[in-house]
């Protein structure tokens, strides 16, 4: 007796060549990205940080890529890029944080194939964390590592809060001679910086509001701070008692009691610069 294998229908094999030719296509769709451009400097240190700067193409001007990194062409400022020059390195990927813009540039890249991933501005740690969660995700990279790092970090952070016999007030102020101070409250970079420190922020209204001369006396600031790219303008602090005489007679006025803060670190949110510069200032809030 002989046995013979049944037939397959004709369709069979049109059938399993559309299989396969499916489970090839969601693979590639799958594939890490290996064109990314990063927008924003808290966010670029995270791709950095994941292992994803092999596959970093360009970034925008509010990035400060490592010394030893190689050139990138940088293709405008986060909240303004420009869609031909973004077209132009043939990304597959733009990841950036929830201002990047404008909309319209966004829509377009989306609409010609190329994938944007817009992570929120992290205001505490665990937000940060999750950021990192995403754009591993979106990377294809393994976070346990950096994750451990940050948590490690975190941690440190809320001992050394902690052993502050008290939280110090602190105001950070953004200034310009002849135009008053503006003061950085809820919902800001400097905020965030602020309470990871250890320190409480002295205003708590919502963004940067400016300041009347009252409120620079009743606000009382310990510690006034300001961004590095402001320290040269504001002689490091000594500026500022000459522009608003009435600083004097705040504590931190009369201690004289000025601290510049890494720009970069104020930059998206938090990030890792954040948080290195977190340690930096609480140290110093320490000290005093």
């Amino acid at each position: 007796m002989r046995f013979s294998m049944p037939r397959l229908p004709k369709c069979s094999l049109y059938h399993w060549i559309f299989v396969a030719a499916l489970m090839f296509s969601g693979s590639a769709a799958a594939a890490a990205p290996e064109r990314v451009i990063s927008a924003g400097h808290s966010i670029t240190e995270l791709v950095l940080a994941l292992g994803g700067g092999d596959s970093l193409i360009a970034v925008d001007s509010s990035t400060r890529l490592p010394a030893d990194f190689r050139p990138l062409p940088v293709v405008g400022y986060y909240r303004q890029l420009p869609v031909e020059g973004l077209l132009a390195q043939n990304p597959q990927l733009l990841v950036g944080g929830d201002h990047m813009g404008p909309a319209n540039t966004l829509k377009l890249l989306q609409e010609s194939g190329v994938s944007v991933l817009q992570l929120p501005e992290a205001e505490t740690g665990e937000q940060l964390l999750e950021n990192i969660d995403r754009l591993s995700s979106a990377l294809e990279k393994p976070a346990a590592a950096i994750k451990r790092q940050v948590a490690d970090q975190l941690r440190s952070l809320k001992l050394a809060s902690k052993a502050l016999a008290q939280p110090p007030r602190v105001l950070f102020v953004r200034a310009q001679q002849g135009r008053g101070l503006k003061a950085a409250g809820t919902g800001t970079s400097p905020d965030s910086l602020i309470r990871l420190a250890g320190g409480v922020n002295t205003v708590d209204f919502d963004g940067y509001k400016q300041l009347s001369d009252e409120a620079l006396l009743e606000l009382r600031p310990d510690w006034i701070l300001f961004s590095s790219d402001q320290a040269e303008q504001l002689q490091n602090g000594s500026a500022l008692l000459e522009w608003q005489p009435l600083l004097k007679l705040t504590p931190a006025g009369r201690r004289g009691a000025f601290l510049s803060v890494d720009g970069y670190a104020l930059l998206g949110g938090i990030g890792l610069a954040s948080l290195k510069e977190a340690k930096t200032l609480n140290e110093k809030l320490s000290a005093r």
